[in-house]
Parts: C-alpha cells; structure tokens; sequence
C-alpha cells in the first residue's frame, strides 16, 4: 500500500543539464501511496551560482564516462593553467563543498563519493538510480528506440518521450569549455537522429503536420542548422510552399552571413533548384556508418545524383560519411543522411512569417 524508503524507488536528486541548468532534491515522505510519483523542489539558483569551481567540478564529472574522474584529470580541466594558483587546495575546497551542500541528502548523505587506487585519488558520482540527469535519460531513450525497432517495435513513443528532453542547448553556460565538448557532440548527434528519425516516421504515417513543426521548431532554436533547413525546405516545396521555402532560406543564409560564413555549397544548390522550379529528389540511401553517396538532387546537374565535383558533396561522386547508425534486419530505412555540422553558436531568433 505504501513505502517507508524512497531513496530505495526514486533517485535522490535530478540534475536538468539541457536547457536552463537545475538541481532538483526528491522531497522525503513516512510513506507514500502506491504509484503516486515522488515529488521534488528544485534547489534556488542562489545556493550554487556563485560557487562556480564547485558547479565545475559537478559538471565535468557529469560529461566524464562513468561519471569519473581523478584528481589529475579534474584539475587539467578545470585549471588548465594551474600553475599560477593552488589548484589541489581549490580542488579539495571544490570538492568540500559539494559534498557538503550541493549532493548532500539527509537519506544517504553526500552523492560525491571519493575513492582509492593506489596512489591516485579518483572522484564520483552515483549512477541514474540516485542521481537522475536528463542527458543520460534522453541518450538511453534514443538507443532503447534504436533497439526497438530492430526488434520490429514501433520506437515513436520513445522517440517522442527523448525529444521532450532535449530541448535547449547542453550546458548552455558553459558553451565553449573544453571539457564539455565531447558530451555536447555526443547528444548533438543524438539529438538530430531522433530529431530526424520521428519527421520519418510521421510523414511514413501521414502525419505531414507532425513533421512540419518538429523541423521548424528546431529551426527556430538555431536558424544555422542547415540539415534541418534543407529538411524543411524540401517538406515545404512537396507541399507547393516554394515561395515559404526560400523565405526560411533567406533567413538563414542572414543569420550565418552575420556569423561570417554561408551556407553550403549543397544548400545554395537546393534553394536555386528550388527558384529555378525544378524537380527535387533524396536518395534513400539509408543510415550507414560509412561512406555513402551524397543525396542528389534531379534538375540540370546530371541524373541519378551524378555531376561536377563541386567539393561538398552535392551531386557529386565522391562519397559523404554519414554518422548514424546501420539499421538491422526489417528496420524503416530514412531517407535522410546527417552530416557533421559546421560549429555554430547557437541562437534564440524568432523565424519570420511567410
């Protein structure tokens, strides 16, 4: 009927790392009824915001595997020029104080555990069981999806549940540390698989207006993004939208103008077919891990995806590596290929109105 032990059910704290960052600490109950879900209170900003060593070592510890990291490793990162300062006493002071306040629960004590390997010191942190984090929630949806549908399951409902996490920028305060950037690659990556992989299925089940708002809200979050631009143009002009397609083409090629680069060369290719009324084509190449041809284009270019090398891979021979994953036996093959974006900064910039 009800339970005396909810650190035993429920995780301790939830740490929310995509979007605006956030602690949250699960309220303790004498009991509670069966299946009524734990409550949580998130920590005020004012408590950790100004201990930034502290929150620095929690964050790199959350984007290290395993969530681990010895003392070596954690100053390295932290204070990379260390030199100049006492960093083992600003690590033990860092360190100190996550224990003492930021991961501290009355049911088990701290969540920063310390340990011993001969000589070395390493620092820890707990798995998702006591210390929920929204990124390692939504990379597990994303491959729980992946597994389903090799498995003949419909992956929608964990798709979904993965998208509704990933909404914002990783560790937007900490946009450019150097430490972060391989978790932020990583659930970038994730995220525009799972991005890409609903817009399939919705639009393989007709749910063309599905698919329409997921690519125009990522769109909105970052206007640079082109694979969702060109995604969404080319969903637009299957429409007869052309004119609303190269409004959004406009728009984006101004927001990278404004960044000092351009669009590539593939996408420039897209919005002059697009203007000149010329049929639009994607192979179906599929997800690959390896080198494939590059989706083509039909119109003056050549037929079947082949013409002049234009050095980018559109409508050229050479081939594209492609970053997701191969699909098992009776997997729905997308049409659509991801390729490595060029880095950009991200920004909250309204779309304009066709």
């Amino acid at each position: 009927m009800h339970s005396t032990v909810d650190h035993a059910e429920y995780p301790l704290m939830r740490i929310i790392t995509i979007g605006e960052f956030a602690l949250e600490r699960l309220i303790p109950t004498s009991s509670r009824i069966q299946n009524e879900p734990p409550r949580y209170v998130r920590v005020i900003r004012s408590e950790w915001s100004h201990r930034g060593p502290t929150m620095a070592l929690l964050k790199v510890l959350l984007c290290r595997p395993n969530r681990r990291a010895s003392r070596d490793e954690l100053i390295e990162a932290i204070w990379p020029n260390h030199e100049a300062i006492n960093a083992a006493h600003a690590l033990d002071s860092a360190a100190s104080v996550l224990r003492r306040h930021i991961l501290r629960t009355s049911e088990v004590g701290s969540l920063l555990l310390t340990l011993r390997s001969g000589s070395e010191t390493i620092f820890k942190l707990p798995g998702q069981h006591r210390l929920w984090v929204d990124a390692d929630a939504f990379l597990s949806l994303a491959s729980k999806a992946m597994r389903a549908e090799c498995q003949r399951q419909n992956p929608t409902p964990l798709l979904e549940e993965a998208y509704a996490l990933a909404r914002g920028e990783f560790l937007e305060d900490d946009l450019y540390c150097e430490w972060a950037q391989s978790r932020r690659h990583t659930i970038n990556g994730a995220r525009h698989r799972v991005l890409f992989k609903l817009v399939d299925l919705y639009l393989k089940d007709e749910r063309v207006g599905l698919a329409e708002e997921l690519l125009f809200a990522t769109l909105e979050e970052d206007p640079a993004d082109e694979d969702t631009l060109c995604r969404l143009m080319i969903l637009l002009v299957e429409q007869g939208r052309r004119q609303e397609a190269l409004h959004l083409y406009q728009y984006s090629e101004d927001v990278l103008q404004e960044e000092q680069t351009e669009p590539a060369v593939y996408t420039r290719e897209l919005a002059r077919h697009i203007r000149q009324g010329l049929i639009l084509r994607e192979r179906a190449d599929g997800y690959t891990a390896a080198g494939t041809p590059a989706p083509a284009l039909a119109g003056r270019d050549g037929q079947s995806g082949q013409g002049h090398d234009r050095g980018d891979g559109f409508g050229v021979k050479r081939a594209r590596l492609t970053i997701v994953a191969a699909p098992c036996s009776g997997q729905t093959v997308s049409s659509y290929q991801y390729a490595p974006p060029r880095q950009r900064s991200r920004r909250q910039s309204a779309l304009p109105v066709a």
